[in-house]
C-alpha cells in the first residue's frame, strides 16, 4: 500500500518541475492513469501523464479540484481525458462517507472548470472500472456512480468513454483475467484500455 497523502505530494512536486510542450493529451485520473504505459500501448499519440495512484476527485482538501493548474489548466492540453471516482466510492465502502452526492457534487465542479477555463478543448470522461476479489464491495455503487457520470457528460457536451462493459463479467464484478489484485488492470486489460481510448481520439483532429 503507497501512502496516499505523501505520493500526492510528491506527484504534484514532480508536475511543478516538468516541462511539457502545449499540446499534449492529458491523462487525469489516478493509478489506471499514472500507470498506463501509453509509451508502450499508444506510441502515436503524445500524453502528458497527470495520474496520481490513490487519487480522489477533491471532496477533502487534496484531490483533483485542487490540482487543476498543475494538471491541467498550466500544460495548454489539445486534450483532457478524465478517470476518477472509484477511490472516493472505496472511502464510501470502508468509512461511510463521502456521500455518493458529495462525490458528484465534486466531479461537476471538476468538469465546470475544465469547461470554463477551457471550452474549445476536447474532453472527456471514462467510466470508473468494476471491482472484484477484495474490493468487490464497492460493486454496488460502480453501476450508479456510472449512471450519474454519464448524466454529467451529456449536461456538459463532452464524450463519455463507456470502458465499463469492455470489462465487466456476467457477475458485474472485474473479469478476472483482467486484474492481478481486483482493482488495478493487469496488461491485459490495460490493452483493452489502450483500444478504447485510442478509438476515441481517433475521432478527433489531433496531430498524432
Amino acid at each position: 500500500m503507497i501512502d496516499a497523502a505523501n505520493h500526492y505530494r510528491e506527484r504534484v512536486e514532480q508536475f511543478s518541475t516538468e516541462s511539457c510542450e502545449p499540446g499534449g493529451i492529458v491523462l487525469l485520473g489516478s493509478s489506471h492513469f499514472e500507470w498506463f504505459d501509453t509509451g508502450k500501448l499508444l506510441p502515436r499519440w503524445r500524453f502528458v501523464n497527470r495520474g496520481i495512484a490513490s487519487d480522489r476527485i477533491g471532496v477533502t482538501d487534496r484531490g483533483i479540484l485542487h490540482r487543476l493548474d498543475l494538471s491541467v489548466f498550466d500544460l495548454s492540453p489539445a486534450c483532457v481525458i478524465l478517470q476518477n471516482g472509484v477511490n472516493d466510492l472505496g472511502e464510501l465502502w470502508r468509512t461511510g462517507e463521502p456521500s455518493v452526492e458529495q462525490i458528484v457534487s465534486c466531479y461537476e465542479q471538476v468538469v465546470s472548470r475544465i469547461q470554463t477555463k477551457l471550452p474549445d478543448t476536447p474532453f472527456a470522461i471514462v467510466s470508473i472500472l468494476p471491482t472484484t476479489g477484495d474490493f468487490a464491495g464497492i460493486t454496488p455503487w460502480i453501476e450508479p456512480f456510472n449512471v450519474e457520470l454519464k448524466r454529467i457528460a451529456k449536461d456538459a457536451g463532452i464524450e463519455f468513454i463507456d470502458f465499463y462493459p469492455d470489462v465487466v463479467g456476467p457477475d458485474k464484478q472485474l473479469r478476472a483475467e483482467l486484474t492481478y489484485d481486483g482493482l488495478h488492470l493487469n496488461e491485459a486489460g490495460y490493452i483493452l484500455y489502450a483500444k478504447r481510448i485510442d478509438q476515441y481520439l481517433s475521432t478527433l483532429e489531433l496531430r498524432s
